[in-house]
């Protein structure tokens, strides 16, 4: 199984995971407060967010056409969660705001090597007109 399908299955795992027991990734990832179930409708919105990204990179590779945008979306998401968890750093319990950085760290970190060896990344230099 290549990288890529690897990483968009991690995806689509965790993301079910979020949409069919949200108190439980919620808590998972924020403590208590995350098993809330208004807190459910972001855990769900969040689960659905990973499984349309693993499913449009599985697409793309599928199709063979460019996964780069996607794998570009997935890094934008990524550092999205980052920078959440590093805003809320101190009202999150120590395990639980680990995990989460961890995730979108690992995440992240994946989706850039993935997104450095797609084709297309290699660098191309500017021409300028003359």
């Amino acid at each position: 199984m290549r990288g890529v399908t690897v990483y968009a299955c991690a995806r689509i795992g965790f993301g079910m995971a979020a949409l069919v027991a949200p108190a439980i990734v919620g808590k998972s990832m924020t403590g208590l407060g995350g098993a809330n179930p208004a807190a459910g409708v972001f855990v769900r919105g969040m689960g659905a967010r990973e499984v349309g990204i693993g499913l449009s990179v599985l697409g793309a590779e599928r199709n063979r056409s460019s996964i780069r945008p996607n794998l570009l979306a997935g890094l934008i998401t990524d550092g999205g969660d980052v920078a959440a968890i590093i805003i809320a750093w101190r009202q999150l319990p120590p395990v639980e705001r680990a995990l989460g950085l961890a995730l979108a760290v690992g995440a992240g970190t994946v989706g850039a090597a993935l997104l450095a060896v797609t084709p297309g990344s290699e660098h191309r230099p500017v021409s300028v007109p003359r």
